[in-house]
């Protein structure tokens, strides 16, 4: 039995299969759409029908004019109607939709770092834990240290065995300990996991006494700090002072100076001579005249820096000829610095014209700047050609009167 063909008038149109949210939204009630529809669709195909035959047969036909259809009346697009504020799943708008979906997203990210904070703060209570439970002090050791004993340094550090390795009051002992051991110039910690914590010391080195107004001689280092308070005997085996006037001071802190020009010239001497390597190489340092500073080098040669102008120059010119061949281990002299660009050396003094050139007590003639001597010499000879033909001109006229 053949189909019935169906009737083209009343055929229904395909329907569309909305996407995206669209699939979502509650279609809107109208009042006889489905008839509305199907009597357009009955006039379109009356219009075709009655179509006439040149039509059909191809040729064109003429277009009618457009007539513009009033704003009301035409047809927008999803997009301008506003898509959004159509109803969806739920009885929400699209706007209501997206602020929903954005609370959840903040939601999520607070629960994400809420877990990071947790995280965090577990692993700092587990690490304190372990620092607090494993890491035991087992023993202190000390590296650096000669002028004092081990255990009244441990006694005085504080840190005890069992004392836990990163919690103990290191810092506390180090200050301790520089207080009341003046010759220590620093105190560092090193923790040596699991269990030993060990002290490095750095100790200061003497370099001259001083000899107080008010009795008593005092040690210092190359930043002028008092080490200790001695005797005449207890500082023989340190260099000499000379020109530097103090009452005496503190063991630990700086020595206060009745002359603090006096004082500035030592640390900066002190201070150079460790800079090129004869740090502790000086027996006496002369500084009665600031303009004229002496040192006695090692018992051998007296020394004449001059001023502080150019001193670095200065020190290493004396470090290049102490060191180097010019000298015998048995040579004994000046060396004169004061010019700062040279030096001028003489080996022709014993020991004891050494010492007392340094101390002042002496003079030696042939260490001023031989230029000076050259220009002296110049004058000289110049005043004597001058009184010679002086002399050639008076004989000249008493000649000529005879």
């Amino acid at each position: 039995m053949a189909k019935k063909p169906q009737d083209s008038a009343v055929a229904r149109p395909a329907r569309t299969r909305p996407a995206g949210l669209d699939r979502f939204a509650v279609p809107e009630p109208q009042a006889g759409a489905g008839q509305a529809r199907t009597a357009a669709k009955q006039q379109k195909d009356r219009g075709r029908q009655n179509v006439p035959a040149a039509r059909r047969a191809g040729q064109p036909r003429a277009q009618a004019p457009r007539t513009a259809q009033p704003r009301s009346a035409q047809k927008l697009t999803p997009q301008k109607q506003g898509a959004t504020q159509r109803p969806l799943g739920g009885g929400r708008t699209g706007r209501e939709r997206s602020l929903h979906l954005r609370k959840i997203v903040r939601r999520k990210e607070r629960r994400a770092r809420l877990s990071k904070l947790i995280a965090v703060v577990l692993s700092l209570v587990c690490g304190i834990f372990a620092l607090t439970a494993f890491f035991r002090v087992d023993s202190v050791e000390i590296i650096g240290l000669t002028r004092y004993e081990t255990q009244d340094v441990l006694n005085t550090f504080g840190v005890k065995q069992g004392d836990n390795l990163f919690f103990c009051d290191s810092l506390r002992g180090q200050k301790r300990l520089i207080e009341q051991y003046p010759y220590f110039e620093s105190v560092s910690v090193e923790r040596d996991l699991p269990n030993r914590m060990i002290l490095h010391v750095t100790e200061s080195q003497p370099i001259a006494a001083v000899n107080g107004t008010q009795g008593g001689w005092f040690i210092l280092d190359k930043n002028c700090r008092v080490l200790e308070r001695t005797d005449q005997s207890g500082a023989q085996d340190e260099a000499e002072v000379m020109g530097l006037r103090t009452a005496g001071g503190q063991p630990g802190q700086l020595l206060p100076a009745e002359n603090p020009n006096a004082l500035e010239a030592l640390k900066t001497l002190a201070n150079g001579l460790d800079k090129v390597g004869l740090g502790g190489k000086a027996t006496l340092y002369n500084l009665e005249d600031l303009n004229s500073i002496w040192i006695l080098y090692e018992q051998r040669f007296a020394v004449c820096v001059g001023d502080l102008d150019n001193l670095d120059h200065k020190l290493a010119l004396l470090q290049a000829l102490v060191t180097g061949d010019q000298f015998t281990p048995s040579d004994k002299g000046s060396i004169n610095l004061a010019l700062g660009d040279r030096a001028i050396t003489d080996t022709s003094l014993s020991a004891g014209e050494v010492e007392r050139t340094a101390r002042g007590q002496a003079v030696i003639e042939h260490i001023d700047n031989p230029q000076d001597e050259e220009q002296s010499e110049g004058a000289d000879d110049s005043e004597d050609q001058a009184d010679s033909s002086d002399e050639e001109t008076a004989g000249g006229e008493d000649s000529g009167e005879t």
